[in-house]
């Protein structure tokens, strides 16, 4: 297991075998306290023994509460706070615990095995149980490398990921292998039984009552400053960072570059940029190339080294043995795959070993919170919503007719919801138009009480209130965590996200709907608290980025490969039983014919094709089918 799993920790291995239990360490020196890291640890009078991927965010906060000197904490690992947490509060310590984590407990009193992940799940943890045994890894690499384990594809997430329904529950693309969800603790008594714990339940929300304004945006700007600042702890003086040429990202690089210069350390800035001279996919209010805006960005700041990435040497379908090897899951969105992991490769090669991104500020940082309209209107209060909807209409944030449907879209049957989307130029998502899967798997009896079990109804219908919708972001996939082990295994690249940060997140979610949409300004508290970290084309401009607008160029140049991985999908009997692989050949065969511009076709080949394409080439590997 340690073998198999050394490319996700390189710099030191470790084992403490004791008898009816044996745990296995190989670390990656992420930080700098990690030179200090000498697990698996024991404590409690040799009562604990822990093993953890962890980085703790909060150790001063930690350390206080511990009250630990700071000559001994200089020295910690963040794995000793961890286990002094424990030793201190036993379970009730994972609430103070802020980071990222995934660790393993053994209780050698109660002879309890406890397996933990944090409650963003930014590090992943799998567990195999038979009669009288289990084993578990951070990795699903660790637990196929032993022979007891077969390595075999899991139908209903397969399904559900084509589906693109929210990853709930505890099964992985793996047979016979579970995960342990986000804030969840799996208990292994040892009368065999497993109880599974759910220690931190994302849907209860402490609201934030400040009394004034100027209080929340202070508060809002100082957390993700200290997000941002904990993010950049690392081994190495070398940090990167993904720019595009929107908010979060900009902030994200806007904020490091500002706590870097203070250091007089310097910040690379990539950016992904279309193909020279390749026609762009065309959407309303959407726009293709964000070189410009981000050099406008990178500009303002003189620590910045700005780098644009057009992987014109790179094919779609590039990344899809290495995303395998070392991601162990299909790649969502194969046309972004192949500029970022190249931005990565580049930042790794320049000597970068931390790349920051903004991924899920959409959800934390910059939401429009146009969700807020429905809710004024489910309250009764009228004058609220006028205040709000006349002056997002006449400002040109949204068109009336879009102010229409988004505030009336929660409350409409299906018929009327598909013909105030049109009205509103927005797409009519169906789960027939964006997955790959067989007609007669969408409409099984399986797969609607699945949809019904996760509460989704394959259409994406509208929100009635502006947090439901950020709490299905940020906890809708949970591969994301194998994402970024992948990218440190491939790259040696540690990618991290503060808009993920936990104490961000729970602020944000906390606040009322009105500091997102303010008298008819979307986005108000992050503008209050970051418009003088951007530039003015940044904030002035009235459209969003539209990543990998090109897409429609690169994708005919590679068909030709990428119709063999379909047609050898015909082999797989996973792969037959549940895709439309017919229907997939004849959109490889034809082709997009336009360059984006007509929306169904653009669902087609970037949802259906690509997504359908990425997973065919999975299980064909996964089966081992040398077809």
């Amino acid at each position: 297991m340690q073998s198999a799993l050394s490319l996700y920790g390189r710099d030191r291995s470790a084992r403490r075998d004791m008898g009816e239990i044996a745990f296995g360490l190989q670390l990656w020196r992420l930080v700098p306290e990690d030179r200090f890291d000498r697990q698996p640890l024991v404590g409690g009078g040799g009562r604990f023994t822990l093993v953890a991927d962890v980085r703790i965010d909060n150790r001063p906060e930690l350390a206080e509460a511990l009250g630990l000197p700071a000559d001994r904490t200089a020295s910690m690992a963040d794995a000793d706070f961890i286990l002094a947490a424990w030793e201190r509060w036993g379970e009730d310590c994972l609430d103070r615990l802020y980071g990222d984590y995934a660790f393993a407990l053994w209780d050698s009193t109660e002879r309890v095995l406890r397996l933990v992940r944090d409650p963003l799940g930014k590090r992943p943890l799998f567990v195999h149980r038979s009669p009288g045994h289990a084993t578990f890894a951070t990795m699903a690499k660790g637990l196929h490398a032993l022979p007891h384990i077969p390595r075999a594809a899991n139908p209903e997430m397969i399904r559900d990921f084509l589906a693109l329904l929210p990853h709930v529950g505890t099964q992985s693309f793996f047979a016979g292998i579970e995960r342990i969800e986000p804030g969840q603790m799996l208990r292994l008594l040892p009368d065999g039984r497993a109880e599974r714990v759910d220690w931190y339940d994302r849907t209860r929300i402490r609201s934030v009552a400040l009394t004034r304004p100027e209080e929340y945006v202070e508060t809002f700007r100082s957390l993700f400053d200290r997000a941002v600042s904990d993010c950049l702890r690392t081994t190495s003086p070398h940090v990167a960072s993904h720019l595009s040429g929107g908010m979060d990202s900009s902030t994200v690089t806007a904020t490091a570059a500002r706590l870097l210069d203070a250091r007089g350390q310097r910040l690379t800035a990539f950016t992904h940029v279309p193909l020279p001279g390749a026609p762009l996919m065309r959407q309303a209010r959407r726009f293709g190339n964000e070189g410009p805006l981000a050099a406008s960005l990178a500009a303002r700041y003189a620590n910045i080294d700005h780098v644009l990435v057009d992987s014109a040497k790179r094919q779609i379908g590039d990344d899809f043995d290495s995303n395998f090897h070392y991601f162990e899951y299909p790649l969502l969105n194969p046309a972004n795959s192949q500029w970022g992991s190249e931005i990565d490769r580049l930042a790794a090669a320049r000597g970068a070993r931390l790349v920051l991104n903004g991924q899920f500020g959409n959800a934390t940082l910059s939401c429009t919170a146009y969700e807020r309209l429905p809710e004024l209107l489910r309250r009764g209060r009228l004058l609220a919503w006028l205040r709000n909807a006349i002056p997002l209409a006449r400002s040109g944030q949204m068109r009336a007719v879009s102010v229409l449907w988004r505030s009336l879209g929660p409350f409409l049957p299906p018929a009327l919801l598909s013909a105030a989307r049109r009205l509103g130029n927005s797409h009519d998502w169906s789960l027939e138009g964006y997955s790959s899967l067989k007609p007669e798997v969408v409409q099984s009896p399986a797969m609607q009480a699945r949809l019904a079990e996760v509460g989704i109804d394959g259409r994406f219908a509208p929100y009635a209130d502006s947090r439901s919708p950020r709490i299905f972001m940020l906890w809708r996939v949970d591969y994301l965590a194998q994402h970024q082990k992948g990218i440190l295994a491939s790259t040696g690249v540690d990618s991290r996200d503060p808009t993920l940060d936990r104490r961000f997140v729970e602020f944000s979610l906390g606040l009322p709907s009105e500091m997102f949409l303010r008298d008819g300004q979307c986005r108000w508290i992050f503008l209050q608290a970051f418009a003088d970290r951007l530039s003015p084309e940044i904030l002035t401009q009235r459209g969003k980025g539209l990543q990998a607008a090109d897409w429609a160029t690169r994708l005919r140049a590679d068909l030709p490969a990428l119709r063999s991985e379909i047609e050898r999908a015909q082999h797989s009997s996973t792969a037959d039983a549940l895709m439309d692989l017919p229907g997939l050949l004849t959109l490889a065969g034809e082709g997009p014919r336009t360059n984006g511009e007509d929306p169904d076709e653009d669902m087609a080949y970037r949802c259906r094709f690509l997504r359908g394409l990425a997973m065919a080439h999975f299980l064909r590997k996964l089966e081992a089918g040398n077809y």
